[in-house]
């Protein structure tokens, strides 16, 4: 997502990230480290019962962290996580969905010190293609 210094990025860049499968490992960490023990996302019985989902469905941060996990941020330029705007689960994910990343550059906003801010749309998807997340990323970026 962030794989050069400021001069070198453009708007519509694009990236795809690799895919990483969501396991069970995965919620009942998550819900440790963050002490968010909602039963649909730890107990089985519970989420079987609900009408939406009928299985348990990973946390949101959960799916955000790791998709923040699977792009690319250049250590040498990228400063900042800057934010996120318009950020919305757009379906569930499940244990066992494999996700992957799509990102496109769509605004760079140089500031005064030189440095700018990018924002791209971000959008964690099924390996079926489905959306799970999206969202625009803001990163505070060094100009070089």
């Amino acid at each position: 997502m962030i794989t050069g210094y400021l001069d070198q990025l453009s708007v519509g860049q694009r990236h795809v990230t690799r895919g990483r499968t969501i396991t069970e490992t995965d919620l009942v960490t998550f819900a440790m480290f963050t002490g968010d023990w909602h039963p649909l996302h730890t107990d089985t019985e519970y989420a079987a019962q609900d009408p939406r989902f009928g299985q348990r469905i990973a946390h949101g941060a959960l799916v955000l962290s790791v998709g923040l996990g699977l792009v690319e941020f250049w250590p040498p330029a990228m400063k900042a996580f800057y934010g996120a705007d318009k950020l919305r689960f757009v379906a569930p994910t499940f244990i066992g969905d494999t996700i992957h990343v799509e990102t496109e550059i769509v605004d760079i906003v140089r500031r005064d010190d030189g440095d700018g801010v990018v924002a791209s749309s971000f959008v964690v998807s099924k390996s079926d293609g489905t959306p799970c997340l999206v969202a625009t990323l803001k990163c505070l970026v060094a100009a070089g």
